[in-house]
């Protein structure tokens, strides 16, 4: 695979010759030649000669004896007549070489007046003008957009590291069918950073940690800014032990590398998961993001190695991803004075051909454990985008995408992708973020999101009240606009005063908040009519519906219970 440094030159090499051949058709000479300079060489990426080979493609010259030099340090055209008398070149060895010539050369300079390098011609006889002039500065603009668009096109403005979309187009062109390893890293702490020293010294830290893998690379290994403070490097090898090797040099340079931070601050470690096997590029990042993912869990500063642990889970998940053995069911939210379906939350089940019915908690671990959790969030939303045209609720169809998903700069793409498939507006999509969204995950998952958000999506928390939410301070971090009261509230009020307390708390602080609630797990009419009394007007639970198949489901009221009367 060609460094990053050639696969640019060959972009530009290729649009250059097709600009030299139009120029042959205005100008009466001979050759055309593009080289880059970097100050100390001047490299000939692209020749045009017509009928004599004047320049070679390919061919490497000190810069300041190169007709190139000349042109440089201009802001505009370079005119000589004749190379063997003009006391600018009449010594130069080029010109000894080549004999008389008459030279025109213009630079090629950056948005940010950068010298990248210069487009000259040279001819025998012709006489170049300063229309000619014109023309070639024209030329090197037409260049210099095109470096300019790439580098932004494909390149991050901060670290200089490939974006994610030219990650993908590269891995496909270059490794898809090739033995490959993906290394994804995170910064731990990160937010502590950015929140005691701002974020101009948070980038600077990134570049820190930019420069610091760029001493570690190899020429073939393809660096991509992920998200954030996320970075995947693409190995060409699946051979365990030279990855090994490249990790330790990763960790060994950052190590070394002198950051923008006082001398007492404990310095920002990294939290690294490895992948040496999928099937797309795609699946050995989820991989290596899950394996990054538990060092992050269990204490950071470490490194792990995705590894399937049950090979026969990772083939039924798969087999159920493709031979229809998911399910969705359909639950409705209600409201509750009169009983009518305003919203449904849309519920995974997963039917095993030889274990039955799977429950969702196992379903989702055995898509961890496979690294195959994103594809089974998008399945979900999908089949719940697609229901929405047939429930056509009030409100919303509610979803549960795991934090895993949402911490993925790229899966609001996928998002995306899914609503235009679907035909589905993001306005009638509601996102259910639950207890095992840890404050850690906040700062990962927000600009996600607020990218979300921008489109229609909402957000509700889900759990609140029960033994392992965290959901009062996730309030302060998320855009949430809903907040639902766990089932252990609900059932736990006829008996417990600290429960019905916590249920006035979370109604009168949604009202101040102005933001929905609504109470799961209302079993029994009693636990009806008590959450009624608690402020409590949107509710889920057995007492109204099952969940059920869409199939099954009717898009009218569900079952009252008493409700209409109770007034």
């Amino acid at each position: 695979m060609k460094p990053m440094k050639e696969q640019r030159e060959d972009l530009i090499r290729v649009t250059s010759k097709t600009l030299f051949s139009l120029l042959h058709s205005v100008i009466d000479a001979n050759t055309f030649f593009m080289a880059y300079n970097n100050g100390r060489q001047n490299t000939i990426l692209s020749v045009s000669n017509r009928d004599e080979e004047l320049v070679q493609e390919g061919s490497v010259l000190p810069y300041s004896i190169s007709y190139c030099s000349l042109v440089g340090d201009k802001d505009g055209p370079v005119l000589i007549k004749d190379t063997t008398c003009s006391p600018l070149t009449r010594e130069m060895p080029v010109t000894l070489d080549i004999g008389k010539a008459s030279f025109l050369g213009v630079p090629i300079r950056l948005k940010n007046g950068d010298l990248y390098g210069t487009i000259c011609s040279l001819d025998r006889y012709h006489a170049f003008t300063d229309e000619d002039a014109e023309r070639l500065l024209h030329v090197a603009s037409v260049v210099s957009g095109l470096i300019q668009l790439e580098e932004t096109t494909y390149f991050d403005d901060l670290t200089g590291f490939l974006r994610y979309s030219a990650l993908e187009s590269l891995y496909e062109r270059e490794l898809a069918d090739l033995p490959t390893a993906v290394i994804f890293m995170d910064l731990d702490n990160f937010k502590e950073v950015n929140d005691g020293y701002g974020h101009t010294t948070g980038d600077r830290v990134l570049q820190s940690l930019a420069k610091s893998i760029r001493k570690a690379a190899d020429d073939d290994w393809l660096l991509c800014r992920y998200g954030g403070d996320e970075f995947v490097i693409v190995l060409p090898t699946d051979d365990s032990q030279r990855v090994q090797e490249a990790v330790d040099r990763l960790v060994s340079e950052f190590r070394e590398e002198e950051l923008p931070l006082a001398d007492e601050e404990e310095p920002p470690t990294l939290s690294i998961g490895v992948c040496l096997e999928a099937d797309s590029l795609r699946e050995y990042i989820e991989r290596a993001d899950t394996a990054m993912y538990r060092i992050k869990k269990g204490g950071k500063a470490g490194v792990s190695i995705f590894r399937i642990e049950d090979q026969q889970a990772e083939l039924d998940m798969r087999q159920a991803l493709q031979g229809g053995e998911l399910e969705m069911h359909f639950q409705p939210i209600v409201e509750g004075e009169y009983g009518n379906a305003l919203a449904y939350e849309a519920l995974l089940r997963w039917n095993h051909p030889t274990r039955g019915s799977v429950s969702p908690v196992e379903a989702i671990e055995a898509a961890e454990k496979a690294g195959l959790i994103e594809q089974v969030d998008l399945w979900v939303l999908r089949e719940a985008c697609m229901a929405q045209h047939v429930l056509r609720p009030a409100q919303r169809i509610h979803v549960n995408i795991t934090v895993k998903s949402l911490r993925d700069p790229y899966f609001v793409e996928q998002a995306m992708n899914v609503f235009l498939e679907t035909g589905c507006s993001p306005n009638k999509i509601e996102i259910e973020l639950n207890e095992t969204t840890q404050r850690l995950d906040a700062s990962h998952i927000l600009p996600q999101l607020l990218r979300l958000r921008e489109l229609g999506v909402t957000f509700s928390l889900d759990d609140l009240g029960s033994p392992s939410s965290s959901g009062i301070g996730l309030l302060q971090e998320l855009p949430v606009s809903t907040l639902k009261i766990d089932r252990i509230l609900s059932q736990n009020a006829q008996s417990n005063r600290i429960s019905r307390a916590m249920i006035r708390g979370v109604v009168a602080m949604a009202k101040e908040l102005d933001l929905s609630v609504i109470a799961e797990g209302v079993e029994t009419d009693e636990q009806y009519r008590l959450l009624l009394t608690l402020g409590c007007v949107h509710m889920q639970g057995y007492y109204f519906s099952r969940p059920k198949p869409l199939g099954r489901l009717r898009s009218e009221s569900v079952r009252m219970k008493h409700a209409a009367c109770a007034r």
